[in-house]
């Protein structure tokens, strides 16, 4: 299914799947100033549904992907269900981000600095980690219709904004304790797109520690392209096609 509109970045990451927001146009400087002092520790499973409209909830064409996310203020971990590999996100203390590709079958991880980053061409303002832990921008919310609901989610209130990102039409029900959504809804002209966080506490014992990630061998992406001719990363290396700038056996430069 092809989904036309910029992405945005946990889903173009994760899952490459179209996403409306402003967030890849975005300079506001609300959001490069933004903290988040609000943003608590969240362990939570999602679904994403992609259909063609008129959406029918059976229909065995509509694809479905089950992920996790693990948050804390500084980290998040994101992982799909039954996937070999998943993604960390860290934001230091002068608010530049960081990012490890985790291959746990090969006990590996790729890490990438704030340089090898912007070398790649990738955001990495606070507007992106926002976007990342939160699943859309506050900019985005404050570009929305809102109305607090009466319903709430396991005892914690909620608020609906509903209006048009890019153009799409757009709904989202939003946790305010938790700064993360129940649900999002984009409608395509041909295509839905449906977020919705379907468990808390989710597979806690998935999340990789601290103690877990030191025992996984750690490589630097700048070295990678001096690996391109082993036999053995070679191996590896293809496994983590889905690493920003890594493609099967190696990468060019």
């Amino acid at each position: 299914m092809h989904w036309s509109i910029k992405l945005f970045i946990v889903l173009v990451v994760v899952f490459n799947i179209d996403v409306p927001n402003s967030y890849a146009a975005q300079n506001d400087s609300t959001a490069q100033n933004s903290t988040n002092i609000n943003l608590t520790n969240l362990n939570a499973q999602f679904e994403t549904t992609e259909c063609a409209l008129p959406c029918k909830k059976t229909s065995v064409a509509n694809k479905k992907t089950t992920w996790w996310m693990w948050r804390t203020p500084t980290q998040v971990e994101l992982r799909k269900a039954n996937a070999n590999n998943s993604e960390m996100w860290e934001m230091d203390e002068n608010k530049q981000l960081s990012y490890q590709f985790l291959l746990h079958d090969e006990k590996r991880v790729i890490e990438y600095s704030h340089t090898d980053l912007t070398m790649l061409g990738m955001q990495t303002d606070m507007a992106k980690w926002q976007a990342i832990t939160q699943l859309v921008t506050p900019q985005d919310l404050a570009s929305m219709k809102k109305v607090s609901l009466k319903k709430q989610y396991q005892g914690l209130a909620l608020t609906q904004y509903s209006g048009s990102l890019n153009g799409i039409k757009t709904d989202i029900t939003w946790i305010d304790a938790l700064q993360i959504p129940l649900s999002m809804t984009y409608v395509y002209p041909k295509q839905q797109l449906t977020v919705n966080l379907t468990q808390l506490n989710a597979k806690p014992e998935n999340a990789t520690t601290a103690e877990q990630l030191q025992t996984y061998q750690q490589v630097d992406y700048a070295d990678i392209g001096d690996m391109e001719h082993s036999a053995t990363a070679k191996i590896w290396l293809s496994k983590a096609h889905d690493a920003p700038g890594v493609h099967t056996y190696g990468h060019q430069h």
